[in-house]
């Protein structure tokens, strides 16, 4: 029996049980077919995430469901359970196949037929649920993506109007923004919040472009990706905007991805805003820019290093 073909006929799974060959088990499977509990299927063509749907009869959901529509999620936050979504009158029992141990299952008011037959939720469901069922560092990327590039109006969410959780839902929602490009730059920006400060996103700086955040006005805080930033030409037009900054009376902190994830960011910023501070006495962001501009201040940073993070006199 040529087990790829009874699959390319099945639609690349299928019950084991349903080929009719009772000498066959998982161990005698060929690596090019994947097994779960008494289904096959072709990898190349689905997931482990929805080999589990279709075992459930359900969606897939919340974090499960990111990657399909794009929606940006850490790896270190990736769940080893399939979220699943399904009618919220729907009975489920354990089984055989079904043991419930490897799935997280969200009950759903309303699931339509093209979920159900796609056996994946719709972008607004999965919105919902990740709302509901993650913490802030794992909704709010997905909520700025979503608004970013125009995926889905979040304001039509229908969300619960009470429990332990609606504040937090208040505050994903409130915090969410359509300047953020990037997961790197939403999970600094929630550091600079946990920090007491409020950036500003998405800045756009005649003569220099964008910069990711602005924190009191005239730091800017530039937090670079390694698939953006990793090249000699892009490093080299860094520094020129950088230098181009300072020109206009903004200091530049600039942080590698790995800083902003194994807490560097968090440490180091505070310590950089203090330093800075102690060189700008004025309280208002235009007076800072001012002293900023000023020769002597420009001097005085000559004399400084910023390593693409904090302020430090060179030894």
């Amino acid at each position: 029996m040529d087990l790829n073909e009874e699959l390319r006929k099945r639609h690349g799974i299928t019950k084991l049980s349903n080929l009719h060959h009772a000498e066959l088990t998982p161990a005698m499977l060929p690596q090019s077919i994947g097994h779960y509990r008494g289904w096959i299927y072709d990898p190349n063509r689905y997931t482990l995430d929805q080999v589990r749907a279709f075992v459930y009869n359900a969606s897939l959901s919340c974090v499960s469901a990111a990657q399909i529509y794009e929606l940006p999620l850490l790896l270190e936050e990736r769940p080893q359970k399939t979220h699943l979504s399904v009618a919220y009158n729907r009975g489920m029992h354990a089984s055989k196949l079904r043991r419930f141990d490897d799935v997280c299952i969200h009950r759903e008011q309303i699931m339509s037929e093209e979920e159900r037959r796609t056996h994946v939720a719709s972008i607004g469901t999965v919105l919902e649920r990740v709302l509901v069922c993650m913490p802030l560092k794992v909704s709010l990327p997905m909520l700025d993506t979503a608004r970013n590039r125009g995926l889905y109006d979040i304001s039509t969410l229908t969300l619960p109007i009470s429990g332990s959780r609606v504040p937090h839902l208040r505050e994903a929602i409130g915090l969410s923004t359509d300047r953020a490009r990037s997961i790197l730059e939403t999970v600094a920006r929630l550091q600079l919040i946990d920090m007491g400060l409020t950036p500003e996103v998405g800045v756009w700086i005649e003569g220099v472009g964008e910069v990711d955040m602005i924190i009191l006005g005239f730091i800017v805080i530039e937090v670079d990706g390694w698939a953006f930033h990793s090249s000699k030409e892009q490093r080299e037009k860094d520094l020129k905007r950088d230098r181009e900054l300072l020109r206009r009376g903004y200091v530049v902190l600039r942080f590698t991805y790995d800083d902003v994830m194994n807490g560097d960011f968090e440490r180091e910023v505070p310590e950089s805003v203090k330093a800075i501070r102690g060189l700008v006495s004025h309280e208002d962001a235009e007076g800072a820019r001012a002293a900023a501009k000023n020769i002597d201040f420009l001097q005085t940073l000559g004399g400084l290093y910023l390593p693409h993070h904090g302020l430090g006199r060179a030894s």
